[in-house]
């Protein structure tokens, strides 16, 4: 293997729209030289960046299996495994991230293995020393022996940037897989932090920005500047995504509004005196389970298939709005050899966008612009299109979206940006405050871009000499080196290997089969039905959605234990399956929903609401309007309600939301409601 040689409450739009004065952003560089040009120059920085990514991604075999383990000691365990020679995805298990990116990644088996023989050491120290030493070991190195840049140097790696983490902090286990899988140094960054919903203050941002500062001074490898070694921070951290930070003196750009409004703490971070950028940073924050399925998505799925959607067409904004428009970067995309699906023009309005939920979704790649606030979006000049709108993902997705707000509070379902974090998007580049429109990179360059193999979200930034190179308002959240290069490069890379299973590991398939094999076989329901629960969890596991929606049937058919015991199994393949009755009917026995439920069951019903007139589905969607804002559902059903039941019912349903709500806004726009519907 080759490597480099050592050295918000709701409100009026305020989209990214508000275009500021229209200016047309510079030409890209070319991407390639033109032909017969003499000297060929040197690649520029963004252009190694992603070949020192791909290089490692690409030079280590990769078996054709996913493992899933019990807890954060196993996923440790289990990394640890790692090595030169072959590694693979490691999940922990669960019903959601795990089960998306198997459905992405396609392995030809699924392997469980339990729970390791030691628990993760109880001090700081000692988990430190066990996390380091995985790292080690996926290097060839020796840990206690070996740091983790030894090992790195030893096997003629120069790291591409630094992941910074606590172990107290529950998204190190994407900062494992990240520093493993890349060959990255940890820095240990212990400072408390409020969550990636709050605002950093300056005080705390100082503290912040000098020990990474330090990290990147004390790690043996040059980083001053972009195109040296360290060019990426991987800050895994529940931190803020928004700082209180004055702009720097003579960064204020003469187009954008000179306030006091947040700034993104991802485009603050890394930056010289001067304002010149010298690391690109990425935010990854969240649980144990979504923070390590996050990482696997960005080290094993390929990116080929881009969704574009064109929220701005008809829009009468000027110029100012030209070079974000979507026909521009369809052929680019589709030059690049990308699968392209696009919505345009009159096509991609409201109605379209709620066509596609029945079912979830299922790109590489999505991009979108739009307008609105934090809690909503607008497609083709048309009507507020909700947060709770926001699509089940079948698989995980990669997105730069082109709107306001969308990341002012990423970890609240309420917002546009957190539902589609908790949905699976495991890459994403938004705003946590009015960015205006040119703090974006037109999609036509951005596709560019990432066809070259420029980093996802290094494609994303403003890079000096754009037309905002200070500090401003674009959030990235995920792996700065994740890359989503044209198709043409990937079909050149090796294939996966074989699968390796061990005496340890249990194939999830053979699991199912016996799991049936009992349910089929048992005298009674107290047999029948936890076998029937088993087997539906591995076959969802293995992404066979199909064969579990039968066996769902099969479980109903035996009685109302079995039904019990298999339907929360079988809510989410009977919705990606499209059985909407069936779904219904396992609803009532599914027992309380996790929130990606909660929309599943609605997103099979949106588009056709005004038109339901079945008074035990709208008894069902009446009693599960989503918190904390019922409101966005309440809008939807109200008139279905009034249609069915008649004014008065509709009025009392209302009121009786109106009493249950927590939420100010949510009060505030039923009692509206309420009164429209009593008219």
């Amino acid at each position: 293997m080759a490597h480099r040689a050592q050295a918000p409450a709701a409100g009026a739009p305020t989209p990214a729209t508000q275009a500021a004065p229209a200016q047309s952003p510079p030409a890209p560089p070319p991407l390639i030289a033109a032909p017969g040009s003499q000297p060929r120059p040197a690649p520029p920085w963004w252009a190694k960046l992603g070949m020192r990514a791909l290089e490692v991604e690409f030079g280590i075999p990769v078996l054709d299996q996913v493992v899933l383990v019990p807890d954060e000691a196993a996923f440790l365990r289990e990394i640890g495994r790692w090595s030169t020679k072959a590694r693979w995805p490691v999940l922990i298990e669960d019903t959601a991230f795990a089960t998306r990116f198997i459905r992405a990644f396609k392995p030809s088996v699924v392997l469980r293995r339990g729970a390791a023989d030691e628990p993760l050491p109880a001090d700081r120290a000692g988990r430190r020393a066990a996390i380091e030493a995985a790292v080690v070991r996926a290097w060839g190195g020796s840990p206690g022996t070996d740091t983790p840049s030894a090992a790195f140097r030893r096997a003629g790696l120069v790291p591409p940037g630094i992941v910074a983490t606590s172990t107290d902090d529950p998204s190190w286990t994407a900062a494992v897989a990240l520093a493993a899988g890349r060959g990255q140094p940890i820095a240990w960054i212990d400072q408390a932090f409020a969550g990636p919903g709050a605002m950093l203050d300056t005080a705390a941002y100082g503290k912040l920005d000098s020990a990474i500062r330090q990290a990147f001074e004390q790690s043996g490898w040059s980083w001053e500047s972009l195109g040296d070694d360290l060019d990426t921070l991987t800050l895994c951290r529940n931190a803020p995504l928004k700082v209180d930070l004055a702009l720097p003196p003579g960064g204020h750009q003469p187009q954008l509004p000179a306030d006091d409004k947040p700034l993104s703490l991802s485009d603050a971070l890394c930056r010289q005196p001067d304002g010149a950028r010298y690391a690109f940073v990425g935010q990854v924050f969240g649980e144990p389970v979504r923070s390590a399925a996050l990482a696997m998505c960005s080290l094993f799925l390929r990116r080929e298939e881009v969704w574009t959607w064109d929220g701005y067409a008809g829009r009468n904004g000027g110029a100012g709005f030209a070079p974000y428009a979507m026909d521009r970067t369809d052929p680019v995309l589709l030059s690049e050899g990308y699968r392209v699906k696009q919505w345009d023009g009159p096509k991609a309005g409201v109605a379209a966008w709620r066509a596609l939920l029945s079912g979830g979704i299922a790109p590489d790649v999505m991009l979108v612009n739009s307008s609105g606030n934090s809690d909503f979006f607008e497609l083709a000049a048309t009507s507020k299109t909700w947060a709770t709108d926001v699509p089940v993902l079948r698989e995980p997705i990669a997105l730069d979206f082109i709107h306001s707000f969308s990341l002012q509070f990423a970890d609240s379902l309420a917002t546009v940006g957190g539902r589609w974090l908790e949905h699976g998007a495991y890459c994403y580049a938004g705003s946590v405050q009015e960015p205006y429109v040119v703090a974006f990179i037109p999609t036509s360059l951005f596709a560019q871009r990432i066809a070259a193999g420029t980093p996802f979200l290094v494609a994303a930034r403003q890079w000096q000499g754009d037309l905002i190179p200070s500090v401003w308002r674009v959030a990235t959240v995920g792996d700065p080196l994740m890359t989503a290069p044209s198709p043409k490069v990937l079909a050149g890379v090796p294939g996966r290997l074989p699968a390796a299973v061990g005496a340890d590991y249990a194939d999830v398939r053979i699991a199912a089969r016996d799991a049936l094999e009992r349910a089929k076989g048992a005298a009674d329901d107290a047999t029948a039905a936890p076998a029937f629960r088993d087997a539906m969890r591995d076959l969802v596991a293995c992404g066979d959605d199909a064969l579990a929606a039968k066996v769902w049937l099969v479980a109903k058919a035996r009685g109302p234990a079995c039904t019990a015991a298999a339907a929360h199994a079988a809510l989410a393949p009977l919705f990606r399956t499209g059985d909407r009755a069936s779904f219904m009917a396992a609803w009532p026995d599914a027992g309380k929903p996790t929130p990606e439920e909660s929309d599943m069951l609605w997103h099979l019903w949106t588009a056709e609401l005004p038109n339901v007139r079945d008074r035990a589905v709208l008894g069902i969607l009446k009693a599960n309007l989503r918190a904390p804002r019922e409101d966005m559902d309440a809008e939807l059903l109200a008139p279905a309600v009034r249609a069915a039941e008649g004014r008065d019912a509709a009025v009392a349903w209302l009121n009786a939301a109106i009493q249950r709500a927590d939420h100010s806004e949510a009060k505030r726009r039923m009692a509206e409601l309420q009164v429209n519907v009593a008219k």
